[in-house]
């Protein structure tokens, strides 16, 4: 997370409220502190890549073996199987929310003055 430091207007990171955001996340996450960012979009981009590059294959291969018909067909399925992971995007986007107040309450504990 960047906040605005006060001598200057320019963005930089805020180390102390990280540490502290860590602290709380430990304490009010049930899955505990998160990943690190880094990780954390590499492992978004490769898996992004992998699915998108598989699910063209593998619908493309359909097609020239089975015919057109097999391939809507995938194409079905695969918007179905997009359909049944929505819970998993809800348990990202509620641990965003998490990652948000408890960058919050890190904010407040490190920088009182600032509120």
């Amino acid at each position: 997370m960047m906040s605005e430091q006060p001598n200057d207007n320019k963005l930089v990171p805020d180390l102390e409220v990280e540490i502290e955001q860590q602290k709380v996340m430990t304490v009010i996450s049930p899955d505990g502190r998160p990943p690190e960012m880094a990780s954390t979009r590499i492992n978004w981009k490769r898996a992004t890549l992998i699915a998108v590059v598989g699910s063209l294959l593998g619908v493309a291969l359909l097609i020239v073996t089975l015919g057109p018909t097999a391939g809507g067909l995938a194409s079905i399925l695969l918007v179905g199987y997009i359909a049944l992971t929505v819970p998993v995007w809800g348990a990202g986007l509620m641990r965003g929310q998490e990652e948000k107040i408890a960058h919050e309450i890190a904010e407040r504990r490190v920088h009182p003055h600032q509120r």
